[in-house]
């Protein structure tokens, strides 16, 4: 079977397959069909849910003139006119006899608008702007292309004369990789590697506002958000109702009859778009590859796509080397574990949600200049986060929200996530156990807990820290609660907890909430997060009893949390960081001690 037919093939048992198991998946994936339907142009859903054959279900949609695939085309070769300018091929007929597609890609007028010097990191370019006369079939392409070349191997035709094997780029618009700094794909070290090779052996680069290979940046959101749960690049548009490639290039002609380019050498990994455009009568006399030095651990799927999907060429060697700049490894347990009833598609997106790339990481804790800190330690004024660390963390905490506090590098090492008990709700309770080793405590004053009747865990405390544990509570059943260990249950226990009023009789021992009994003097007495949990919540003018939990290495979840990655995790949730050496020197200023 030819290659062609062999993808038009695939692609409508794609669909098929889609069509069947559509509201399976989405309810999987808990996308509603209505929210799909928000997302994707109503007349790419029809075909999905009443298939690529023109049904009357289909016709109830919205009717507009649809995008069609180069999956539902017949490849033709064009042809150039006697003026050189180039000419597709008529319809119903070709050079090589096979029958023209009736619904080709026309061509689109460019007019020509502006062209200005584009210092680059690489060199110097020549930016030459064009706006389209009309607008094309793809709602989603933006009508301003541009060209880029290097004016000292400036590839335009002189004096009449046509510049023959011309090399040439044609790049789609990725905004999220080349602006955002995505790593999800290689298409900005693709236009790197391509600006580099026009400056040192001329040629030019077509760019095209195409997003997301012509599905618009939303929808591209909205395929990764596919991915992320397991589908490839393909079936993530399949599944929105998309091609796999929608991108158009009926302005290619046109730029190139401007630049009086007769034939191109093709810089790509992907053949077909080498005969997309020689259906629009471009000579392409050589395709030159565009590879990657590497693939990293976000893009190395992608590209295996392209390659086993998609026809891409040239991609064997790089792929076959593996991912470059490897994450952490979770035990594949983690991944195993959510691979159940059929949700095997998730495993994936599940180990890549729960790790950080080290890439971004030393990037992100490099930016904060504590790459190589790996605890907290206090400076000569005897802070280490600042004074205005504990200005913030006491409003924080008095306005009920989180922060997050470390300890003395030479002491536990670890951050926890403290907050109010009294200001604790079933969400804040959730996020805890979510991020934190699960064993939730609340810091209590030792009077108050005499007068709860909360006695010492162990007469014998062995804890090399002396945390002081009591016995473990729940909240009464009068109270509400059911079993004790849901977030709703706990988060009800610590607030009755930090009620001055409640009793011992409102308490049943054991329950899954530990109280810990804080030494009277806060973190200028021990240097504990038990002390600290109070010591804020008073500064806060709240109920003096504190929620805290250590918080749990996301990156490498047996181990917990160090200071690098605490940043990051403070700069991700918006929290307050401080540490018990910074709370230390601020009650010693402010309390004159």
């Amino acid at each position: 079977m030819p290659q062609r037919t062999q993808r038009r093939s695939h692609g409508r048992s794609a669909h098929r397959a889609i069509k069947r198991g559509l509201v399976s998946f989405l309810a999987f994936s808990c996308v509603s069909l209505s929210t799909a339907e928000a997302l994707v142009p109503r007349t790419f859903l029809s075909r999905v849910l009443a298939g690529r054959g023109g049904s009357s279900a289909a016709a109830t949609f919205t009717q507009r003139q649809v995008l069609e695939t180069p999956h539902d085309e017949q490849l033709v070769n064009g042809s150039r006119g006697a003026n050189g300018k180039h000419q597709p091929p008529a319809n119903g007929a070709s050079a090589n006899g096979v029958a023209a597609a009736t619904a080709s890609v026309p061509i689109v007028p460019a007019t020509y608008v502006a062209e200005t010097k584009l210092p680059t990191d690489i060199g110097q370019f020549q930016l030459r702007a064009y706006r389209t006369e009309r607008s094309t079939t793809n709602e989603f392409m933006g009508n301003e292309p541009c060209v880029i070349y290097s004016p000292e191997k400036s590839p335009f035709g002189r004096d009449g004369s046509w510049r023959k094997d011309v090399p040439v780029r044609i790049h789609d618009q990725c905004l999220t990789s080349e602006v955002f700094g995505s790593q999800r794909c290689d298409c900005k070290e693709q236009l790197k590697l391509s600006l580099q090779y026009i400056q040192e052996n001329g040629g030019a680069i077509i760019y095209l506002q195409q997003e997301g290979r012509g599905i618009g940046l939303a929808n591209k959101v909205a395929a990764y958000a596919m991915q992320d749960i397991g589908l490839d690049t393909v079936d993530a548009n399949l599944h929105l109702g998309f091609p796999d490639d929608a991108r158009e290039y009926g302005v290619v002609p046109a730029i190139l009859d401007d630049m009086k380019v007769q034939s191109i050498q093709l810089m790509t990994n992907n053949p077909l778009k080498v005969q997309r455009l020689r259906d629009l009568g471009i000579d392409v006399t050589d395709s030159l590859p565009v590879v990657v030095p590497s693939t990293n651990p976000y893009n190395h799927r992608y590209l295996a796509t392209k390659q086993d999907r998609m026809d891409h060429r040239n991609l064997k060697n790089v792929l076959a080397n593996g991912a470059m700049a490897p994450r952490r490894r979770l035990p594949q347990t983690i991944a195993e574990n959510y691979v159940t009833a059929g949700e095997e598609m998730c495993a994936n997106a599940v180990t890549v949600s729960l790790m950080e790339s080290e890439v971004a990481g030393s990037a992100s804790s490099s930016s904060d200049g504590d790459n190589d800190e790996a605890g907290v330690t206090a400076n000569d004024d005897g802070y280490c986060f600042g004074k205005q660390s504990v200005i913030d963390a006491i409003q924080a905490i008095k306005e009920g929200k989180m922060v997050c506090v470390v300890d003395d590098m030479n002491r536990e090492n670890e951050g926890d996530l403290i907050m109010a008990a009294d200001a604790c709700t079933p969400q804040d309770m959730a996020f805890i156990v979510k991020y934190s080793s699960g064993v939730v405590c609340i810091a209590m004053e030792g009077k108050r807990m005499d007068e709860l009747k909360l006695p010492a865990m162990v007469s014998d405390n062995e804890d090399p820290k002396e945390t002081a544990f009591s016995v473990t509570v729940d909240a009464t059943k009068e109270h509400g609660i059911t079993t004790g260990i849901s977030a709703t249950d706990r988060s009800r226990t610590v607030r009755l907890l930090a009620q001055p009023d409640c009793k011992p009789s409102d308490f049943a021992r054991p329950g899954h909430i530990f109280p810990l009994r804080a030494q009277e003097g806060g973190v200028l007495t021990r240097d504990g997060h038990t002390e600290a949990a109070i010591d804020l919540s008073v500064l806060a003018g709240r109920s003096p009893s504190g929620i805290l939990c250590e918080i749990v290495s996301e990156e490498n979840p047996v181990e917990m949390m160090r200071l690098p990655e605490m940043k990051r995790f403070c700069k991700k949730y918006d929290f307050v960081l401080t540490s018990i050496v910074d709370l230390q020197q601020y009650r010693r200023e402010t309390e004159g001690l």
